[in-house]
């Protein structure tokens, strides 16, 4: 029978590896999660990131490459998403008239409402973290900055 701590070794190259896997893993089953309590409102977690981040510009527009500056997730395929939204009526795309190659998008009551509809779901949200104090949290926040940051 194979130890836990040989499975260890054999599985992970060393502790840096570990940790990556780790990340991945973690950040897998928090998006699972996320979304679990996205979907019983039939949105996806790009489509609540791409509202956010339209909500916090309203009643400005955005640019498609402003909000993928912000995304969560910048590998997002932004256009089919906001034309989703579009046609859900939860947000407009317009042309700019200083510059027709850019498409101004803002989000609309319906997105706005259903946003605040939403507002239920942060404890929820906040909740992948409960297992954590506040200490812990800031320390995770301070290295996962430190990690991104890094070149």
């Amino acid at each position: 029978m194979i130890q836990e701590k040989e499975t260890v070794k054999t599985r992970y190259r060393n502790d840096r590896h570990k940790a990556v896997a780790n990340f991945l893993f973690t950040y897998s089953n928090v998006t699972s999660r996320l979304q679990k309590m996205l979907s019983e409102h039939q949105l996806s977690l790009q489509q609540f990131n791409i509202l956010r981040i339209l909500q916090r510009r309203h009643p400005q527009p955005s640019c498609n490459c402003s909000i993928r500056k912000q995304m969560l997730d910048a590998r997002s395929d932004i256009t089919r998403i906001v034309d989703r939204l579009a046609k859900d009526g939860m947000a407009v795309r317009k042309s700019c008239s200083d510059d027709r190659r850019k498409v101004n998008i803002t989000i609309t009551q319906k997105g706005l409402d259903l946003l605040a509809r939403l507002d239920h779901l942060n404890d929820r949200m906040d909740g992948t973290m409960a297992c954590l104090t506040d200490g812990e949290v800031a320390e995770l926040n301070r290295l996962l900055d430190k990690i991104r940051n890094h070149s």
